[in-house]
């Protein structure tokens, strides 16, 4: 926490009228030992988080807080426009519904609402779930940068939590390039016994996946006609979003 509080102190000093300080400056702002605030400077500009001018000696904020603050931006945005349409396909389906982002190697609920049934897929804003095994994460997988989706691929293990969960590599490959065609994934009871979910990605104004939305609910419901009809309104929603984004 000390070493956190120290961080966050240095990020205090700088300012719109002083967006680059000195060694000094750092120091006499934060009113920590010039050893420490030079310590932790130099930690910093290593990882891009603060960027140093050796000419001038002088420290700035540097581009990896800029990037995350972008991100953090994107999926404010992103929220926002997405909403409507979550609330749209809750009131046509009665089903859960559930938006998700890439976390790491797993993909994380930032946004949804829950199901009118007392039979339903339980939601929980801010869960972790495993990226290849949901409609959610594998509607994201499918569209990622073939480097970037074999970096994923390479460091997760394809753990079986149902007897349909696709645990062999090469059918997985399979699985994602169906989804890529077809523009939606399917999670036929491959995370929870009697869950079925459909998922589609949302794209940014680059073209690149930077979230999905999935309904969700007991595979008794979510069949047949009506399972066609949802991914009909999925794909509807999903588009409506990514054009919003200004794809």
């Amino acid at each position: 926490m000390q070493a956190i509080e120290r961080i966050i102190k240095i990020f205090d000093s700088f300012s719109l009228d002083k967006p680059e300080l000195t060694l000094k400056e750092l120091t006499d702002k934060t009113g920590l030992h010039k050893s420490t605030v030079y310590r932790i400077a130099e930690a910093l500009n290593r990882v891009n988080i603060l960027s140093k001018d050796n000419k001038i000696s002088k420290y700035r904020i540097g581009i990896k807080l800029f990037e995350l603050g972008s991100l953090y931006l994107e999926t404010l945005e992103l929220r926002e426009l997405a909403f409507p349409e979550i609330e749209k396909l809750s009131k046509y389906t009665e089903e859960s519904i559930h938006m998700g982002v890439l976390d790491g190697n797993e993909v994380t609920s930032i946004e949804g609402m829950g199901s009118s049934h007392n039979l339903q897929a339980k939601l929980w804003i801010g869960k972790r779930s495993p990226i290849y095994c949901t409609s959610v994460g594998k509607a994201i997988l499918a569209f990622l940068p073939d480097k970037e989706q074999e970096e994923i691929l390479s460091s997760i293990e394809l753990k079986r939590y149902t007897k349909n969960t696709i645990t062999d590599k090469k059918e997985f490959e399979k699985e994602l390039e169906r989804i890529k065609k077809q523009g939606f994934a399917l999670d036929n009871e491959e995370h929870d016994e009697g869950i079925m979910c459909v998922g589609a990605p949302i794209f940014n104004n680059k073209g690149k996946v930077v979230a999905s939305i999935s309904i969700s609910g007991p595979k008794i419901r979510m069949k047949g006609q009506k399972l066609e009809k949802y991914k009909k309104l999925l794909m509807d929603s999903v588009k409506r979003i990514s054009n919003n984004l200004g794809k």
